[in-house]
């Protein structure tokens, strides 16, 4: 089984690394993609620190990230599933129609989707939230409500996790736990112990 996870500068490090671990703990292939990017070349993650004194979160440089495919080079057809973290990199991505081509491949065919944090911003510009509930970040409610879903809010220290359909979001990294089981859960995986 493959699933696709896409990334680019200043991906929050905890959404990416977490996530990627999971599967392959689960002997999942996951192929971390960004666009214009080739397989080996570097995007910078950045970590986000939660302050509920502050009015925003903090945000420190996190680990180099090396990319394992190149994005040019992905066939959809052999993705189960799409994982989408958060950080800044959405901010961005969400203006590249090839990235909003690749989210609307995956909800036409109702396949399962993770998205946490600034993630759900991407699902938002490719339109494919309207008339469904979804949670994010608080910071991205603007977003998630504009694209026509109503918006599910959770602490970002929470570990809260929303499921509707095949999608599945979270406020932010303490929640990526609970996150992924349920998107596990939707890749059809069992895990027996």
């Amino acid at each position: 089984m493959k699933v696709l996870l896409f990334a680019g500068d200043f991906v929050e490090d905890y959404e990416l690394y977490a996530p990627l671990k999971a599967l392959e703990m689960l002997d999942i292939d996951v192929h971390v993609v960004c666009p214009d990017k080739k397989a080996g070349e570097i995007v910078q993650t950045a970590v986000h620190v939660m302050d509920s004194s502050l009015q925003t979160y903090l945000e420190r440089p996190g680990h180099p990230f090396e990319l394992t495919h190149t994005f040019a080079d992905i066939n959809l057809a052999d993705y189960a599933g799409l994982v989408i973290p958060g950080g800044r990199f959405p901010e961005y991505q969400r203006y590249d129609g090839r990235v909003l081509d690749i989210v609307k491949h995956f909800f036409a065919r109702n396949l399962p989707v993770a998205a946490i944090c600034h993630g759900v911003q991407i699902l938002a510009a490719a339109g494919v939230l309207k008339d469904r509930t979804c949670s994010g970040l608080h910071l991205c409610k603007i977003d998630v409500e504009a694209g026509g879903a109503t918006f599910v809010e959770y602490s970002p220290e929470s570990k809260n996790v929303h499921v509707e359909a095949n999608l599945v979001t979270a406020p932010a990294y303490p929640a990526i736990g609970v996150w992924m089981r349920e998107f596990i859960k939707l890749l059809g995986v069992k895990i027996q112990m």
